[in-house]
């Protein structure tokens, strides 16, 4: 009878297989991921659209698109107009509180801009509009929850960073959005003036801009643009935690010259801060505020560049540049609603040029010196791009 021999694997060739597979995935890794931020970038893409959407909506009920921050106690469109409520807001929400019921989020409208509100952890009163980082405003009221609740179309999911829902200051405690308001080629003044024409783009602090006012046409201006966000508030500014996506270095008082915005540039080594003031982690991580160091960009340097303050806090005015962690570029929607994808090499101009003014002033009235980028976020500047000049 003869005798059966079964051979298994020796030591050696399960080595080898192991690490044939090993081999294969580290090939097909890279691709997985790519196809991974392909799909969150389409989801980006589309929720820019959907936002852009709801302030065209809102423009077709009241004629004009939201101010860029204001506040209850102005005397505006789709602001409660009863003068006998105390107020505290003023000048400070953004306009995207304005274009919530445009968003499905009725619910969410009626908690901000109705008085009194009640807090739902010990259903105390809070009889005052709160300032958009006030979230815990009293003793004992518990955080105010309008400012925690985050509505998920203003978050693009290749962004990685989170709020804290524990935390009671500031920043940290807010819901995000990613999706902020243009506020065009002009630095000095441009976070709040009561001129009309202090800004060239389609938002203003105190001001509702006119569809009327896009000459330049609305296929070419944009209208929202996209930020990356920081991890956290909190995190310092130590080598690699302070990065252009939500980070912002300050006290660039110069920034309304062209000298000080080539400074404002050179602060930043791929998507990292290297030399410079301190500053905050600001960008995109308070929602509920319209100043534009929170909710807004500049089209002065350009896509994943540095942003920088003229002043010491997140109150005063400067370049915002627009952000995100796709890589090469950013999501810009028009004011005609058509979405692009803009890359970080698309054509600045003459940075070393002065930026306009703005106030009917000096250079406030004829084309952006910052080429392609610039003449996008101008609503009546004259400007002429073609597509070869936004690659």
């Amino acid at each position: 009878m003869k005798r059966r021999y079964v051979h298994g694997f020796t030591l050696v060739e399960l080595l080898v297989v192991i690490a044939i597979i090993g081999v294969l995935v580290g090939l097909l890794l890279p691709a997985v991921q790519a196809a991974r931020e392909a799909a969150r970038r389409m989801s980006c893409s589309n929720n820019i659209r959907q936002v852009g959407l709801a302030y065209l909506n809102y423009e077709s009920a009241y004629k004009r698109l939201p101010h860029g921050y204001g506040g209850p106690a102005q005397r505006g469109i789709g602001m409660d107009p009863d003068p006998s409520i105390p107020r505290m807001g003023v000048n400070r929400w953004s306009g995207i509180l304005s274009v919530l019921p445009q968003m499905e989020q009725q619910a969410l409208y009626d908690q901000i801009f109705t008085i009194p509100y009640r807090n739902p952890f010990n259903n105390q009163t809070i009889t005052v509009f709160l300032w958009p980082w006030e979230m815990a405003p009293g003793t004992n009221q518990g955080p105010y929850l309008p400012w925690r609740t985050q509505v998920a179309n203003l978050r693009c999911p290749s962004d990685p960073g989170k709020f804290n829902p524990d935390a009671n200051w500031l920043d940290d405690g807010c819901a995000r959005n990613n999706y902020v308001m243009c506020y065009g080629d002009t630095t000095e003044n441009n976070h709040v003036n009561w001129h009309p024409g202090a800004n060239r783009g389609m938002f203003q602090g105190r001001y509702q801009r006119r569809m009327a006012e896009c000459t330049d046409g609305t296929s070419n201006t944009a209208m929202l643009g996209e930020v990356g966000t920081s991890a956290s508030q909190n995190l310092g500014w130590g080598q690699g935690k302070f990065r252009v996506q939500g980070g912002m270095a300050v006290n660039r008082g110069n920034v309304n010259t062209g000298a000080g915005i080539v400074q404002c540039r050179n602060l930043v080594q791929g998507d990292k801060y290297i030399s410079g003031d301190l500053g905050g982690h600001w960008r995109g991580i308070r929602w509920g505020d319209g100043h534009p160091s929170f909710s807004g960009f500049t089209t002065v340097l350009p896509p994943n560049a540095a942003s920088c303050n003229a002043g010491a806090g997140d109150w005063d005015w400067g370049v915002f540049s627009a952000s995100s962690y796709h890589g090469n570029g950013v999501h810009v929607c028009f004011v005609d609603n058509g979405t692009r994808f803009i890359t970080s090499t698309v054509n600045t101009g003459d940075l070393s040029r002065d930026p306009p003014l703005g106030l009917d002033g000096a250079r406030s009235n004829g084309p952006s010196p910052y080429g392609a980028w610039g003449a996008m976020g101008t609503r009546d500047g004259g400007d002429i791009y073609d597509a070869d000049s936004l690659q």
